[in-house]
């Protein structure tokens, strides 16, 4: 059974243990109250280890928490969404007995879209509205004083409030308030979701990982070596570097040829500890001074992971591609694994029609796909053929040979000029089309 954290304010928790209350999701639940949003980082760090995801129950605590989780936490919470503000809606209808059409209304500024989405279904004016945007650095008192002024002014007939700090606040001054409040249905839905990403993330975790690392031409420094025994020498010292890292995985170590070993574990530990990899991977070159290559595979069955290990080595191999690369079960390539410029993307694509242009242009799948993950990454649209070369560890001359081709065949296209240089030609800017 799995164990969730439930962090909000107080009331707002046991709501979300009513919504649950029935259904047997299997998972058990700690509640973690707080009087204000800032103490969530804190909740987190001291907790973290007690569970296995976490829920929260509003934006403002899972924004504060942004800043403590870690990638690999599973958390979920429920977006203020149109049937949240329409219940509250509904809700002033029949407890003030009339039209409310004179609001005042906070909301936070990642959600504002969409619940101003939803109150212009509702056709409300300007006029009508009085709208409050605020920050995960939020001032309780202020929020108050915003919704009690238009109030006391007479500009609105009622509040709704995201914050269960400013509902009590205006209860408490006479102001008829609304709280914006999740569904049922989302609060278990999204509970349902977040059991479903730990689920998954246990069955990934326990897949198998096969790890192949290859020493180049060490069977050609062994012929070469003067001394008789120096090829032994050196695969013993290769196999202490290597034992100390399988050791850290819990795997076990196996000779595949001269210079060639392969590592089983599973897949959560091997991603763990991708750090140790790449110290391994240095010690190596420094004491054999020779060019080393590392391929990881994922997969259900042992026979899996070490294909896809052998496929990975062989992109490893390639000059642009880092000496590390993993080889997901999906087809999936990450470069560069485990280092800051990392780089994701897939081999292969459904679209015939970008399949035969490419085929066409003389441009790989794995290629066109490399450019456009490291586009997507840089965060812009247009790039020159410098700039991608230097991403991707290619020459210039290669890559404007590539993106000429794709332009060739619609596949990209020129955007503009760029100078460089006072002298000298300028270099084309190019946008993908597909």
């Amino acid at each position: 059974m799995y164990r969730i954290g439930i962090v909000g304010p107080k009331p707002s928790i046991e709501r979300t243990m009513r919504a649950l209350q029935g259904h047997n999701l299997g998972a058990s639940y700690e509640r973690y109250a707080y009087e204000h949003a800032r103490e969530t980082g804190d909740i987190i760090r001291r907790n973290r280890e007690n569970v296995h995801g976490w829920v929260f129950t509003g934006p403002i605590p899972y924004l504060s928490a942004q800043a403590e989780l870690s990638e690999k936490e599973h958390a979920i919470y429920c977006p203020p969404t149109g049937a949240s503000l329409y219940k509250a809606m509904l809700q002033a209808i029949y407890t003030l007995d009339s039209p409310v059409k004179d609001i005042s209304i906070d909301m936070t500024d990642n959600e504002s879209w969409g619940l101003m989405e939803s109150l212009e279904e509702l056709n409300f004016s300007q006029e009508q509205l009085r709208k409050y945007v605020f920050s995960i650095d939020y001032d309780v008192e202020e929020m108050i004083g915003f919704h009690v002024r238009h109030w006391q002014e007479g500009i609105t007939k009622a509040a709704i409030t995201c914050l269960y700090a400013v509902y009590q606040g205006l209860l408490e001054r006479g102001v008829p308030v609304f709280k914006i409040d999740s569904t049922k249905q989302e609060t278990v839905q999204a509970v349902r979701m977040l059991i479903e990403q730990i689920r998954s993330s246990a069955f990934k975790d326990s897949q198998i990982g096969v790890l192949m690392i290859e020493i180049d031409r060490l069977h050609e420094a062994g012929e070469l070596s003067t001394e008789r025994y120096q090829l032994q020498y050196m695969e013993l010292k290769i196999k202490g570097v290597l034992l100390r890292h399988c050791e850290l995985i819990d795997g076990s170590l196996h000779q595949d040829g001269t210079g060639r070993y392969l590592m089983y574990g599973s897949r959560g530990v091997m991603a763990r500890n991708m750090d140790s990899l790449h110290s391994t991977m240095h010690q190596l070159e420094l004491d054999t001074d020779l060019p080393s290559f590392a391929g990881i595979g994922f997969g259900e069955t042992a026979f899996d992971a070490e294909r896809h290990a052998r496929k990975a080595i062989q992109y490893a191999k390639d000059d642009e591609a880092g000496r590390i690369i993993i080889y997901e079960t999906d087809g999936t390539i990450v470069e560069a694994a485990g280092e800051d410029h990392e780089l994701s993307y897939e081999t292969y694509s459904s679209d015939i029609e970008l399949l035969e242009q490419l085929n066409k242009a003389g441009v790989s799948i794995r290629t066109f796909q490399k450019i456009k993950a490291y586009i997507r990454r840089m965060g812009k649209e247009e790039f020159t053929a410098g700039e991608l070369a230097s991403g991707l560890s290619m020459t210039i001359r290669h890559v404007q040979r590539i993106m000429g081709s794709l332009t060739a065949f619609a596949l990209a296209e020129i955007a503009g000029n760029e100078l460089n240089t006072r002298r000298g030609r300028p270099s084309n800017r190019y946008r993908l089309l597909r």
